[in-house]
């Protein structure tokens, strides 16, 4: 499974629009092409941020996929100029692989964090021994539940037109939480995020 991890940057304003078109018509439809929407989420701290996570089977169901949905699908064909209107940056993205399976959701649960330890270059088993028990600690001693860890992939964009940031390397977790968790982890980033009424991850 490949995934892209994407942060989008809306203008301000629009963010509810997106969230209502994203649920209303492209999820669906990119699924229905052989996709997984794993996650859709807003940002609980920066009103202008979006992140959700695209999965697809291998890289070349990815290129089948957005081709077909970006270059010949009429439904985005009908509303691409009024939501890339609202896009101020979409290019904010990474390749990721699950390495841990996907947790079911749990009842109840309101919030997630995205963790993220990310170098210039390869991390160390050691670092990646020691990232891993950190977070685990962390989100257990907030009253956490892990979802999911990805890692970082070094696999070649094979769909330019959606830019990939490269040169990266690391962990991603995502974890839920009965509320909104401060988290303080050394060297890791912690994102607060809302799922959408969609999201499977939450």
């Amino acid at each position: 499974m490949i995934v892209d991890l994407r942060d989008y940057t809306v203008a301000p304003g629009t963010r509810d629009l997106l969230v209502e078109r994203f649920e209303r018509l492209f999820m669906d439809a990119q699924e229905q092409l052989g996709a997984t929407m794993l996650g859709a989420f807003r940002d609980a701290d920066l009103p202008d941020r979006f992140v959700f996570l695209r999965a697809c089977p291998d890289l070349p169901s990815r290129q089948r996929i957005l081709t077909e949905y970006y270059e010949r699908g009429a439904q985005w064909q009908a509303n691409k100029a009024e939501v890339n209107s609202w896009l101020i940056d979409s290019d904010n993205v990474l390749f990721v692989r699950p390495i841990s399976e996907l947790a079911p959701p749990a009842s109840g649960t309101s919030s997630v964090a995205m963790l993220q330890r990310l170098e210039r270059r390869p991390l160390t088993p050691g670092e990646v021994e020691l990232a891993a028990g950190a977070v685990t600690r962390a989100i257990a001693g907030a009253g956490g539940r892990l979802l999911a860890t990805f890692a970082t992939d070094p696999a070649a964009n094979n769909y330019p037109r959606h830019p990939i940031r490269t040169g990266e390397h690391g962990l991603v977790w995502f974890a839920t939480f009965p509320a909104l968790a401060e988290l303080a982890v050394p060297t890791v980033l912690c994102r607060r995020l809302l799922p959408i009424a969609r999201s499977r991850m939450r």
